[in-house]
């Protein structure tokens, strides 16, 4: 546990005043931040891929528990408070919609699930009563024994989504949350910097 401890105090700075692990990001401009092929009004934005994929990626290198901030280190750009500003609300305004994106499938992911333990127990049933019906008739029991591996398998995606996925779901949120709530700040340097940057 120290050694993971260690390497990730390598990756990450830590803030001094809350102890947040801060992810540090390197661009040329504030246009950066947005996917370039996203042409729709400013609040909605989609995020760069390149970037929305290092910043998730940095988010599973820090535990669960730990705070983040970010910084992004901007090369090319002129100071702009008022910019500034709009992305760090564009910034949470994202996350807000990643979270309700994901109660929602949290709510589609319950409905099947109950749809797919409903078509189990009917299987199931179906079966039972197959085989008490026809327990001499061999074609009978063929499509009885088809019946039951069906109604077992609908009841393992049952289990299957209230559980794996809904934990992926929720971890998911939860990081989501975490980037929410994180401090967003600028720094601006006098030399190019590169496209994305780990902690120092």
């Amino acid at each position: 546990m120290n050694n993971e401890n260690s390497l990730l105090e390598k990756l990450y700075e830590r803030n001094p005043q809350n102890g947040n692990y801060i992810i540090e990001v390197a661009l040329d401009t504030y246009a950066d931040i947005f996917n370039e092929w996203d042409y729709a009004p400013f609040r909605r934005k989609d995020i760069d891929p390149d970037l929305l994929r290092f910043l998730e990626e940095s988010m599973e290198d820090i535990p669960m528990k730990s705070e983040v901030d970010i910084c992004f280190y901007l090369s090319d750009e002129i100071q702009n408070e008022k910019r500034e500003q709009m992305i760090i609300a564009w910034f949470r305004n994202y996350y807000r919609l990643c979270i309700e994106l994901e109660r929602r499938k949290i709510k589609s992911l319950v409905l099947k699930s109950v749809l797919y333990s409903l078509a189990s127990a009917a299987f199931l049933i179906s079966s039972y009563l197959g085989n008490r019906i026809s327990e001499n008739d061999l074609l009978s029991y063929l499509l009885t024994q088809t019946v039951i591996v069906g109604g077992w398998v609908f009841l393992w995606e049952a289990i299957s989504l209230l559980t794996f996925e809904r934990v992926k779901i929720y971890r998911r949120m939860r990081n989501y949350n975490r980037f929410r709530r994180a401090a967003v700040v600028f720094r601006y340097l006098k030399t190019k910097a590169p496209q994305h940057k780990r902690g120092a």
